[in-house]
């Protein structure tokens, strides 16, 4: 009897060791940061004016860089969401049919038309996703963009030119 008291004891020992430890390591990648399969970061970004019609496009370059070899030239998509700037969601844009992630990265150029002319500025998430648009493969960029105005004569000119001597 005494040994199957210590027998019961030695395995509930080990069984609590090793459920402590499964628990310990499912915690541990549970929280664990995921590192994204690709960095992206601005190339640069305009919002202004369209010159042949009456609306303002905005257009973000995105820098990326692979970090996931399984990734490279492989088809992927962008998403870029669109936000006035009291936080409605104006817009969602992204590539119909995607894009090849070409070898260790380059730069990807989304662009959005808006009508309204009322708006002065807009903010955008971007973010690059699987081919389908269900998983996010790197991190969200933030770009927020006053309006570019249109130059006038005059603001080229700056002062009038005096031609009286």
């Amino acid at each position: 009897m005494f040994n199957l008291t210590r027998y019961m004891i030695a395995l509930i020992l080990t069984l609590s060791i090793l459920v402590s430890y499964t628990i310990t390591i499912n915690t541990q990648s549970l929280f664990a940061q995921n590192k994204p399969g690709i960095v992206i970061s601005l190339a640069n970004s305009t919002f202004s004016p369209l010159t042949n019609t009456d609306a303002n496009q905005l257009k973000v370059n995105v820098k990326y860089t692979i970090q996931d070899a399984l990734l490279k030239n492989q088809k992927i998509n962008a998403v870029m969401y669109v936000f006035a700037p009291n936080g409605t969601l104006l817009k969602i844009s992204s590539f119909p049919t995607g894009f090849i992630a070409v070898g260790n990265g380059g730069v990807e150029v989304l662009k959005s038309t808006f009508n309204d002319k009322l708006l002065k500025s807009v903010l955008a998430n971007v973010t690059f996703t699987d081919l389908s648009k269900t998983k996010s493969l790197s991190n969200i960029l933030t770009v927020k963009l006053p309006l570019k105005e249109t130059p006038t004569v005059g603001s080229l000119l700056g002062n009038k030119p005096n031609f009286k001597k």
